[in-house]
C-alpha cells in the first residue's frame, strides 16, 4: 500500500506563526548611561565643569564660557628601526673611551663591556613654523670727526622659521638623553609586537599634550633670540602647521666596568652616534686647567695694566676696560669648571643644553653676555 502524501494546508491571510513572529520581534536594546567625567574646572571662573563621554566642547554652567576638551587621542604613534648591530655599537663605546683628553687615559685598556641591551624608547617630536614680528630699537655707535655718536634706529623684523624639536616622554634622568635627532630618519607606523621581538620597550610616562606645548614655547622662544634686538617694542608670535607625533626611537644601552665602577654609555641605533656617555675624567687635565687659566689672566692682566694710562686715554678706554675684565673673569671661570666638573666626563648627541661641555671661547662669551 503506497503512502500519500497530503499537500500542506495553507495559512490563513492574516494569520501569524507565533514562533515566527517571536523569533522576527527586534531585540530591545539596552541604553548605556552615558560617563561623566568629573573634577574639572572652568578656566574662567574656576567651577566644576562635567564632560560627558565623546564630547570635545561644553560651555560652563556657572559663567557660560565654552570650553574644548583636548587630549593625546589625536597624536599619532610612530617608530624608527635600528640599523646597527651589537658588535658595532660595542666597537662606538671603545672608540669613544679611547678618545679625549678630558677623560681618564687608563680607560682604553683597563674598560670591560659588561652588558649591551637594544631598547625602544619614547620621544615626542613637534614640528612647526614659528612666525610672527618684532619690533624694537637697534643701537649703533659711530665716529663722526673726532666724537662718537650714538644711534637709535628702529628695526622691524618678520619672522618665519622652521623647527623641529624632540623631547622625551618618559623619565630619561638614569639614561641621560634628552633628544634625538630624526632627519632623514625612514619613519614608519607603529608596530608594537616587531619592536618587542627586537629588544625591551618603554612607555611614556608623561603627558603629551604638555610636551608638545613646551616645544612649541621653546620654537617661538628660539625664533625670536635669533632677532635680538637692544630694547624690544612689540613682539607677536604664533605658531602654525604643528604636528606631534609620539616617535620610538632605537638606542643601545652599554654598560661597562672601570675600576670597581659601573658606567653606562648610549648608543644611537639608527646613525650609530654617541647619543650619551659617561666616563671618569682626567685628574691631570683637571688641574693643569685651573693653574693655566689663573696663570694666563694673570699675565693678561698684568700686561694691561702696564698700559692702562694709554688704554684710559682714549674714547673708548672705559669700554675696553670692561672687556678685558670680563674676558679675563671668563678665562678663570672656565678652569674652574674643568676643575670643579671634570671628575665625571658626560658627552654625546643627546644631552641637554645645561650638561654639554663648554669650550674656552663659548665660556668667554657667555660671561661676557650676561654683562651686556
Amino acid at each position: 500500500m503506497s503512502e500519500v502524501r497530503l499537500p500542506p494546508l495553507p495559512t490563513p491571510t492574516g494569520a501569524v506563526d507565533a514562533t515566527s513572529e517571536k523569533a522576527s520581534e527586534p531585540k530591545r536594546k539596552t541604553r548605556r548611561k552615558p560617563r561623566v567625567l568629573t573634577g574639572l574646572k572652568c578656566a574662567s571662573c574656576g567651577g566644576s565643569v562635567d564632560v560627558r563621554e565623546g564630547r570635545t566642547n561644553v560651555e560652563c554652567r556657572y559663567c557660560g564660557t565654552p570650553q574644548a576638551v583636548v587630549g593625546d587621542r589625536g597624536i599619532a604613534r610612530v617608530m624608527v628601526l635600528n640599523r646597527l648591530e651589537r658588535s658595532h655599537a660595542t666597537e662606538t663605546v671603545r672608540r669613544w673611551l679611547g678618545k679625549g683628553i678630558r677623560k681618564d687615559p687608563a680607560l682604553k685598556k683597563e674598560a670591560e663591556v659588561q652588558e649591551a641591551f637594544l631598547a625602544w624608547f619614547p620621544f615626542v617630536r613637534a614640528r612647526l613654523d614659528a612666525i610672527g614680528w618684532i619690533l624694537g630699537i637697534k643701537t649703533r655707535r659711530q665716529k663722526r670727526g673726532n666724537r662718537w655718536v650714538t644711534e637709535k634706529k628702529p628695526i622691524e623684523h618678520s619672522i618665519e622659521r622652521e623647527a623641529d624639536f624632540t623631547m622625551p616622554a618618559a623619565d630619561m634622568a638614569e639614561f641621560g638623553v634628552h633628544r634625538v635627532d630624526l632627519s632623514g630618519d625612514e619613519v614608519l607606523p607603529l608596530d608594537d609586537e616587531l619592536l618587542r621581538s627586537r629588544g625591551m620597550v618603554f612607555r611614556p610616562s608623561r603627558s603629551l599634550e604638555e610636551i608638545g606645548d613646551r616645544l612649541r614655547e621653546r620654537a617661538i622662544s628660539q625664533a625670536e633670540q635669533s632677532h635680538r634686538l637692544d630694547r624690544t617694542t612689540f613682539s607677536w608670535l604664533t605658531s602654525v602647521r604643528r604636528r606631534v607625533a609620539l616617535v620610538y626611537y632605537p638606542l643601545w644601552v652599554i654598560r661597562y666596568g672601570f675600576r670597581g665602577k659601573t658606567y653606562q654609555v648610549l648608543v644611537d641605533a639608527e646613525d650609530g652616534s654617541l647619543a650619551y656617555g659617561k666616563a671618569p675624567g682626567n685628574h691631570l687635565w683637571r688641574a693643569f686647567c685651573l693653574v693655566a687659566s689663573c696663570a694666563g689672566a694673570s699675565f693678561i692682566g698684568t700686561t694691561f695694566l702696564q698700559h692702562a694710562d694709554v688704554v684710559l686715554r682714549s674714547d673708548d678706554g672705559l669700554k675696553v676696560l670692561g672687556f678685558v675684565g670680563l674676558m679675563l673673569a671668563g678665562l678663570v671661570y672656565w678652569g674652574y669648571r674643568q676643575f670643579r666638573h671634570g671628575g665625571v666626563v658626560e658627552d654625546g648627541t643627546g644631552l641637554a643644553d645645561d650638561r654639554m661641555h663648554a669650550g674656552l671661547g663659548d665660556t668667554v662669551k657667555s660671561v661676557m653676555r650676561k654683562f651686556e
